[in-house]
């Protein structure tokens, strides 16, 4: 573990906001600390995992389960209706397509998605196993290797990081090298953050989902993410924040926090047990649980990210 100034401002001065265990391991009693920047307002996690213990506060089944049955094709067919929201965001604003970097891009699924869209896509994974998998499931050009260092060569329309700044050890250095990857009037596309200003984190507090400590490493609200940005050489060009993938599902899993995908996989992977009443429904009821409610939940989050309280937003940024 690493104690370290404020990712933003190099600030040392902070105060302790919350403690929380971790989300996917509720029996370990270790515990967690998110502190705020006394001088930015940046929150983030101190002390920390260094970038050669991180690793494994990643389960090996996090980025889901390599299976080839009806219930895990099931499940990718309902993913990767889901990924259409980013597909139609960015055809929205970029309808010439084009080249596409993702950031972190797990097995592959928003790749795919965006490629059968036309654009011409190359991924960065960090983790071997799932690189491989979006290697082999879709046929994706996919480099393994963090971003930082990463042969990344030529230039891109779009840069993507979907659900990725957030775990990021140095997020600024992240959306600085996604800047100088870009083709004039390109974009970078911050995917899926978690609002640490939304009614939902302060609803739940240590319980909200979206803290997912260790992992995340920083917690952004709105103006926080607004300054890293600036301070990247990149502004704002457009927000949604609304997500039919997240915001029900994000909410659901901190009211019930085994209904979660994260510890679906745990537990169908035998890494651990699934605690209270969704560890005693076998996997199709409990995915089924999960669906119901997230469907239930939707017009809820709707409703909230319109008032601008909503939990997850997705930037659109373009260099300034």
């Amino acid at each position: 573990m690493e104690s370290v100034p404020c990712p933003l401002c190099g600030g040392e001065r902070r105060g302790r906001l919350l403690v929380a265990g971790d989300r996917l391991r509720p029996s370990d009693p270790a515990r967690y600390t998110v502190v705020r920047c006394a001088r930015c307002g940046l929150a983030y996690t101190d002390p920390r995992p260094t970038p050669d213990e991180i690793g494994r506060s990643y389960p090996p089944s996090y980025g889901g389960l390599d299976r080839d049955d009806r219930l895990a094709r099931a499940e990718a067919a309902y993913r990767r209706r889901q990924q259409g929201e980013v597909v139609c965001w960015l055809a929205a604003l970029r309808p010439r397509r084009g080249r596409l970097l993702d950031v972190g891009c797990g097995s592959g699924d928003l790749l795919a998605a965006l490629s059968a869209d036309a654009w011409e896509v190359t991924g960065v994974e960090p983790a071997t196993e799932a690189a491989a998998l979006a290697r082999r499931r879709h046929g994706l050009h996919v480099l393994t290797g963090r971003f930082e260092d990463a042969p990344v060569s030529g230039s891109f329309d779009v840069v993507t990081l979907a659900g990725v700044l957030e775990h990021l050890h140095d997020p600024l250095a992240a959306l600085r090298r996604a800047r100088s990857l870009l083709r004039p009037d390109g974009l970078v596309a911050v995917l899926f953050l978690p609002r640490l200003d939304s009614s939902e984190a302060r609803r739940f507090g240590p319980r909200w989902l979206a803290l997912d400590l260790p992992r995340h490493l920083t917690h952004f609200d709105d103006a926080g993410f607004a300054r890293l940005a600036d301070a990247a050489g990149l502004r704002i060009r457009h927000r949604e924040p609304y997500s039919r993938r997240h915001s029900a599902a994000q909410l659901v899993g901190s009211v019930a926090p085994g209904l979660q995908k994260h510890r679906f996989y745990l537990s169908e992977a035998h890494e651990t047990p699934t605690h209270g009443w969704a560890g005693r429904l076998a996997p199709p009821a409990h995915r089924a649980a999960f669906l119901a409610l997230t469907t239930a939940a939707r017009p809820w989050c709707r409703w909230e990210a319109a008032q601008g309280r909503g939990a997850v937003c997705s930037y659109f940024l373009e260099a300034t």
